[in-house]
């Protein structure tokens, strides 16, 4: 009986700890978002609308690089996947000359 009680208390606290994981994964995608949004605006002049989407676009950029962060070369594809939908997600948001100047400034192309 001690044992079954021993293995629950085990399990309800790895389930506890891996609720923690996950919100942390999500803080920190969210946070660094925030600080790319953040900087982006300061080089590329935009308003608080735009400011939103972009957020959410590097949110989601976010998300799906963090799933691929362990094997990024095996994943090479998968990574340029990725980063092409997120420059298509900012060309919706941005003006033209506003992703010319993400183009040269931030991506460097």
């Amino acid at each position: 009986m001690k044992k079954i009680i021993t293995l629950c208390i085990f399990a309800v606290t790895l389930l506890f700890s891996t609720q923690n994981m996950t919100a942390q994964n999500t803080l920190e995608i969210n946070a660094e978002a925030n600080t790319k949004t953040k900087e982006l605006r300061k080089v590329i002049k935009f308003d608080e609308t735009k400011m939103d989407d972009v957020y959410k676009a590097y949110q989601s950029y976010g998300i799906a690089y963090k799933k691929i962060s362990s094997n990024l070369e095996g994943n090479a594809d998968r990574l340029i996947k990725i980063e092409s939908v997120l420059d298509k997600t900012l060309k919706a948001i941005f003006t033209e000359y506003e992703y010319v100047n993400y183009l040269e400034l931030i991506r460097g192309i």
